[in-house]
C-alpha cells in the first residue's frame, strides 16, 4: 500500500447498509483506529505511521427499510455477558440467546420490509431465509443449530471447505457399496445393513441377526442391486436402493433427514462420474475409500444446499465474503483460538499475526449486513486459566481491552465508552440472559405452505440395458481368474500388504525376473514402471540417472529390497527384441503408451464374442467359456503399448504371470495355454480392433490393414530369455476383425 502511494482508489460510500448500522461500524473500528497504539488493524508501528488504516464509510443508504409495526428496528444490536465462561459454555449460552432472538424476530408480526418509495405501502413479513448467522467453524454451527433445531426454526450450514466425503454418509455408503459388490457375503451385509444409512430399527436389526430367512431375503436384494451396478452403473443401482428400501421416507421423518438425502444423492453423482474412469466395482470401492481418506476439497465435493425452502443460513466467515444478508447474527463475536509458535515463528509473534487474521474476518463479518446487526460479545477464556481473555479477540482489541481488563464486568464499560458520548438510539446495548434462563420459543409459520401440485404424467423412456463394458467385466467370473494362484507362487515379504502363498521344494533359477515376487499387486507394479519408462523412451540401458530414478521408485512403493533385481529385469526388457516386429523398445520412436480407447456396441452377446475368438485364435486349446452377457452400450479399455515399426502398428499387452521356475518353462505350447486359460486372446484382439478402428478412421482410403497393420502381442515378462521369448503372437485376421466390427454394431433386438 505504500508502495501505490498517491494512487489509491477508496470506496468512500456504502450502498449496502442503512446509515445507523454503517455509523456502528464506523464507531466501533474509528475507536480502535484513533486510541493510542497500534490501529484498528495492528499495523501502526509508529505514532503517525500506519501503513493499512481503517478508513470510515459514509453511507448511501437504502429505500427498503425493517420496521416494526411504523419504528425502524435497531440497526446493531450487542448483546454481552459478564460471567467468564469456556468457550464451550460459551457456545452454547450465546447459541441460545441467537436463537431466541431469530425465534422472537421471526414471531413478530409487526416486523416487515417497506417496499421502495416507488412501491409504497408494500410491505412483506420478515422470512427464515432474510436472516444468515455467521460463524468461524463447524463447532460454533452446530452450536447455533442445535439451538434453532429446539425452537422448530430450519437452517442450512453452507462452508467453504466442508467437502461430502467427510460426512457420515459417505463412511456408510462405502459399507454399501463393498456389499452389494459381494452380495452372497454375509458379513459385508450386516456391516451395510447396520449403518445409520439403511435406518433399521433394533427389532430388524435384531431379526436379521437371528431369523435366516429374513437374513437370505437381504442377501437376495443385494444380489439384484449388484445385477443393476453391473448392467446399468452405480447411479441407477443407488437410486433403486432408495427407492426399494423406501430410505427417503423414513430418513425426512426425522431431525436432518434432508442433509441424509441430499448428501446420498450428491455422493451418488460422485461416483457415477468417476466410474466412468474406472474398471468395474472393487475399482470404484477403492476410489471411494482412497476419498474418503483424502478428503480432498474439490468443488464438486462442497456440500450442497439440502432446500431451496426458506432457511435460516449459517455460513463460515469466509463463504460470506463479497455476500450480504438483510439481518445479520455474529453470536460469538469474542471466540478465538490461540496460535502455536511454529518453527521459527515466536509465539508473541504467531499471536499478533492470528490477531490481524481475526481483525479481518470481524471486519468481513460485521459489514454483510443491510438493516440489522446482532453481536455476541462473552467473557471468554481459553484453558485453565479462571480470567477473562477479552483482550485476545477482535471485539476485545477494538473494544480497547487490555491484560488489565480481566474482570468481565469492565465489559458494558468498554462497550459504553466506544458508542459514547453521541449514543444512537438505533444503536441498542443490553446484558444477555443467563443461559438457564433463555426460554425455548417454537417459531410459528405464519402462514401453511402452498398444496402440493398433482405431478405430470412421465412418458420417457429410456434404455435400462445400456451400460459400460470391458475385457475385465468380460471375463469377471471365469473359474480361471477366480482361483488367481499360479502353479508357482512365492511370498512377497514384508513390503506388500498382500499375502501370496509360498509352495515348498520351489528350486528358482537364479536371474531377477524369476527372483521377482508373483501376484497381481507384483505385476501392477511392473506394469506402472513400465509406463513411466515410456514417458522416459525406454532408455534404462546405460542411463545412470534413469536407473537411480527407477530405483528410488522402488523404494518409494514399498520394493525397496527388490530395486538391484527390477533395474535389472527391466533393463532387459527394454533391449530385448520383441519377437515378430524384430526390434527392442529402446529402438522404437513412434509408439503410445496406455492407449486409452472407447467404442459403441449396438446391441452384441458375449457368446458371440467367446465363439468368433474359439473359431480364429488358438485352434484347438482348450479353454472355459465367457460368462454369458449382453452388451449394449460403451466398450473401454487401456492398451499397454502401441508401436509403429517399419510400416506396421502393433498392440504389446505386458504379462507378468509366473508360469514356472525357469526360462524353459516358457515354452510356445505353455504361454498359448496361459493365454487361452485367461482368455487373453479375447483381450488382445478387441486391443487389435480398437486400433484398426482407430485407423481406418485416421488414414481412411490409405490405409492398408493387410500391410499396416502387424498384430498383437501378449508378451509374458518372466519368459523374455525362453524358447519363445516370451511372446504369444496373435497375427492379423481381417475376417474375425470385420466378424467383431459386425458382432458390436448389429441392430438390437426390438
Amino acid at each position: 500500500r505504500e508502495a501505490t502511494a498517491g494512487r489509491h482508489y477508496v470506496l468512500t460510500t456504502n450502498y449496502r447498509s442503512v446509515h445507523a448500522l454503517v455509523a456502528g461500524v464506523n464507531k466501533l473500528f474509528c475507536a480502535a483506529e484513533d486510541r493510542e497504539g497500534c490501529g484498528a488493524f495492528r499495523f501502526r508501528n509508529e505514532p503517525d505511521h500506519n501503513p493499512v488504516p481503517f478508513l470510515p464509510n459514509d453511507a448511501h443508504g437504502r429505500e427498503e427499510r425493517l420496521l416494526r409495526g411504523t419504528e425502524p428496528m435497531p440497526a446493531m444490536e450487542i448483546v454481552y455477558g459478564t460471567a467468564v465462561e469456556s468457550k464451550t459454555n460459551l457456545l452454547q449460552h450465546f447459541g441460545k440467546a441467537c436463537a431466541e432472538q431469530i425465534a422472537t424476530l421471526l414471531n413478530d408480526p409487526q416486523i416487515e420490509f417497506e417496499a421502495e418509495e416507488n412501491d409504497q405501502g408494500k410491505r412483506r413479513p420478515l422470512r427464515p431465509a432474510d436472516i444468515a448467522i455467521l460463524i468461524r467453524d463447524r463447532t460454533e454451527a452446530d452450536a447455533v443449530r442445535k439451538e434453532l433445531r429446539r425452537r422448530g426454526i430450519a437452517s442450512v450450514y453452507l462452508s467453504d471447505k466442508e467437502s461430502v466425503l467427510t460426512s457420515p454418509e459417505a463412511k456408510d455408503l462405502l459399507h454399501w457399496l463393498r456389499a452389494v459388490a459381494e452380495p452372497r457375503n454375509g458379513r459385508l451385509a450386516r456391516a451395510a445393513f447396520a449403518t445409520a444409512l439403511m435406518d433399521k430399527s433394533l427389532p430388524e436389526m435384531a431379526e436379521l441377526a437371528t431369523d435366516d430367512t429374513d437374513f437370505e431375503k437381504h442377501l437376495d436384494r443385494l444380489q439384484q442391486f449388484h445385477q443393476t451396478w453391473r448392467r446399468q452403473g452405480v447411479l441407477p443401482m443407488l437410486r433403486q436402493t432408495l427407492h426399494q428400501l423406501k430410505l427417503p421416507s423414513r430418513w425426512l421423518a426425522q431431525e436432518g433427514g434432508e442433509r441424509r438425502l441430499t448428501n446420498f444423492l450428491h455422493l451418488a453423482e460422485i461416483l457415477q462420474d468417476a466410474s466412468v474412469q474406472l474398471d468395474g466395482e472393487r475399482a470404484l470401492i477403492r476410489w471411494l475409500a482412497e476419498a474418503i481418506a483424502d478428503s480432498e476439497e474439490t468443488d464438486e465435493a462442497i456440500v450442497r444446499l439440502e432446500s431451496e425452502a426458506d432457511l435460516v443460513q449459517v455460513v463460515t466467515i469466509h463463504k460470506a465474503k463479497g455476500l450480504e444478508y438483510p439481518i445479520v447474527f455474529v453470536p460469538f463475536a469474542t471466540t478465538f483460538r490461540s496460535a502455536k509458535e511454529e518453527g521459527s515463528t515466536s509465539k508473541k509473534d504467531a499471536e499478533e499475526a492470528r490477531l490481524q487474521e481475526d481483525l479481518r474476518l470481524l471486519y468481513v463479518a460485521v459489514t454483510r449486513a443491510r438493516h440489522a446487526l446482532w453481536l455476541g460479545v462473552g467473557a471468554t477464556k481459553v484453558g485453565n486459566t479462571k480470567k477473562c481473555q477479552l483482550y485476545k479477540s477482535a471485539m476485545g482489541h477494538l473494544l480497547g481491552a487490555t491484560e488489565n481488563h480481566t474482570d468481565p464486568k469492565a465489559i458494558p464499560g468498554l462497550l459504553t465508552q466506544v458508542f459514547s458520548p453521541d449514543p444512537d438510539p438505533a444503536w441498542r446495548i443490553s446484558p444477555v440472559v443467563a443461559a438457564e434462563d433463555i426460554p425455548c420459543t417454537r417459531f410459528q409459520e405464519r402462514a401453511a405452505p402452498p398444496a402440493l401440485r398433482e405431478p405430470p404424467e412421465y412418458k420417457g423412456e429410456f434404455e435400462r440395458d445400456w451400460g459400460i463394458s470391458s475385457f475385465s467385466g468380460i471375463v469377471r467370473d471365469l473359474a480361471a481368474l477366480s482361483a488367481q494362484a499360479q502353479p508357482l507362487q512365492i511370498s512377497m515379504e514384508e513390503e506388500s500388504t498382500v499375502a501370496v502363498p509360498a509352495l515348498p521344494d520351489v528350486v528358482l533359477q537364479d536371474v531377477a525376473r524369476h527372483r521377482f515376487p508373483r501376484g497381481s499387486l507384483p505385476g501392477k507394479f511392473l506394469h506402472e514402471q513400465l509406463a513411466w519408462l515410456a514417458e522416459e523412451r525406454f532408455a534404462l540401458a546405460g542411463n545412470a540417472l534413469l536407473r537411480e530414478q527407477l530405483e528410488q521408485r522402488c523404494i518409494r512403493q514399498g520394493w525397496g529390497r527388490h530395486a538391484e533385481d527390477v533395474c535389472t529385469w527391466l533393463e532387459e526388457v527394454v533391449t530385448t527384441p520383441l519377437p515378430g516386429v524384430g526390434v527392442a523398445l529402446r529402438d522404437i520412436r513412434q509408439f503410445l503408451p496406455e492407449m486409452e480407447f472407447w467404442f459403441p456396441v449396438t446391441d452384441a452377446t458375449t457368446e458371440a464374442v467367446d465363439a468368433l475368438c474359439t473359431q480364429h485364435l488358438l485352434p484347438g486349446v482348450p479353454r472355459p467359456a465367457l460368462t454369458a452377457r449382453h452388451l449394449r452400450g460403451l466398450l473401454m479399455g487401456f492398451a499397454d503399448l502401441v508401436l509403429f515399426w517399419e510400416g506396421r502398428y502393433w498392440v504389446v499387452d505386458y504379462k507378468s504371470n509366473a508360469l514356472g521356475a525357469n526360462d524353459a518353462a516358457y515354452d510356445p505350447d505353455t504361454l498359448m495355454a496361459a493365454v487361452a486359460q485367461h482368455r487373453y486372446e479375447v483381450q488382445a484382439i478387441l486391443y487389435l480392433l480398437a486400433l484398426h478402428r482407430l485407423l481406418r478412421s485416421r488414414l481412411g482410403t490409405k490405409y492398408d490393414p493387410i500391410h499396416q497393420l502387424g498384430g498383437a502381442m501378449d508378451w509374458f515378462l518372466r519368459g523374455i530369455a525362453g524358447p519363445a521369448h516370451g511372446a504369444c503372437l496373435l497375427p492379423v485376421d481381417l475376417e474375425l476383425l470385420d466378424s467383431l466390427d459386425a458382432v458390436f454394431y448389429a441392430e438390437a433386438v426390438q
